[in-house]
């Protein structure tokens, strides 16, 4: 057990670093559109707490680094909190009153709350056509490793460990090969072509399903891959292309997930909190400078998708509500907000400690502390 905690306690610093990172990537974006629509930004923080150490700029904003690591934020003209959910002009000079958020307009202030997502997008976007330009478009082995149940891959024998070589007279070099070419052939009968332990074999695959007279076509077999990675030198508008896909397939990956889990589809066992995104910093540290940039590109990305959801309290509630009051031509009732805004730190809070309890249970942090609290009370009997 003590083990594992020292494991963690060794993500620490990678956690922090790439956590760092990218909340000052998305707090500037709120910052610089924030100041571009004339809204006095007081304090910028990296953490929270009391201050470490920080300078103010000539503008009069404070730049600090606080004591507690987990995250920041922007605190503007007239706010009464961090996460700007109340501004107002109480307590601010008649003079400086335009510079509050408070007095801006709604689409000025949907542009401020966009602002933060907007960068993280960017950013990912950034990196990953950087590394498309100078390093190459990943893809992998087509070495499978898992198989559905009930898939085209496990009823046509695929196992752990086969790689793919063909389908038909096409030749299967890559994972994209492996797409492309299902694509080509769905709805067709074909030969897969496969290596298992050095032997090739070949099986015959049917890429559709009947329902009565109507055939349906498959586009997946239904297998996971795990091989090798492998860089294919792309020009400028190829990296391009490969960074807008990635996001694209991201996000639709994510946005799926969240709405399995809403819909009861899914458990929401594979949801992590702090202890996942420690343990992947400190495996993409180790990995490499590659690894680590297309680890904080996909964290600066999931930062960016979940803040963009309509929930209160997050930047996707703030934009809801300001284009709620766009609409209406009048702010919601103050006790109306507040409900909504109470509500949505609720479904935040629990999210956080749900994800966060799934660590402490996937990591078997949680068996081996009740093992050890046994053990501790059967001392007393």
């Amino acid at each position: 057990m003590f083990d594992r905690i020292l494991d963690m306690a060794h993500a620490v610093v990678p956690f922090i670093i790439v956590l760092t990172i990218v909340v000052f990537i998305h707090e500037m974006g709120h910052f610089l559109i924030a100041r571009y629509n004339g809204v006095h930004v007081t304090i910028f923080s990296i953490g929270y707490g009391p201050e470490i150490c920080g300078w103010t700029d000539k503008r009069g904003t404070r730049w600090r680094i606080s004591c507690i690591p987990f995250g920041g934020y922007v605190m503007m003209l007239g706010d009464a909190d961090a996460a700007s959910v109340k501004s107002s002009a109480e307590g601010v000079d008649a003079k400086d009153i335009n510079q509050t958020l408070f007095a801006k307009s709604p689409l000025q202030r949907i542009m401020v709350a966009f602002g933060g997502p907007l960068v993280n997008l960017l950013f990912t976007i950034l990196v990953f056509i950087s590394i498309g330009v100078f390093e190459g478009i990943p893809d992998m082995k087509p070495e499978i490793q898992s198989v559905v149940a009930e898939s085209v891959a496990q009823k046509c024998g695929l196992q752990k460990g086969d790689v793919l070589t063909g389908l038909d007279d096409d030749a299967i070099s890559l994972v994209s090969d492996v797409k492309r070419l299902l694509e080509k052939h769905a709805g067709k009968d074909a030969v897969l072509h496969y290596k298992r332990g050095g032997n090739a074999y070949s099986t015959a695959v049917a890429l559709y399903e009947k329902d009565g007279n109507t055939k349906i076509q498959l586009k997946l077999l239904g297998v996971g891959f795990a091989g090798d990675l492998v860089f294919t030198k792309a020009s400028f508008g190829e990296a391009v292309l490969f960074s807008l896909q990635s996001c694209w397939v991201a996000a639709g990956s994510m946005i799926s997930g969240i709405f399995k889990m809403i819909t009861g589809k899914s458990d929401g066992a594979k949801v992590g909190g702090l202890l996942s995104i420690g343990d992947f910093a400190k495996k993409s540290m180790d990995g490499g400078l590659l690894a680590f940039l297309n680890f904080m590109a996909m964290l600066s990305f999931s930062l960016a998708i979940l803040n963009l959801l309509p929930i209160p309290v997050l930047d996707g509630g703030n934009i809801m509500i300001n284009f709620i009051e766009l609409i209406r031509r009048k702010p919601l009732a103050p006790g109306t907000i507040g409900v909504i805004y109470t509500s949505g730190l609720v479904a935040v809070c629990g999210l956080m400690i749900f994800a966060n309890w799934n660590d402490l249970v996937n990591y078997g942090v949680t068996k081996k502390v009740c093992a050890l609290f046994k053990g501790i009370c059967g001392l007393f009997r």
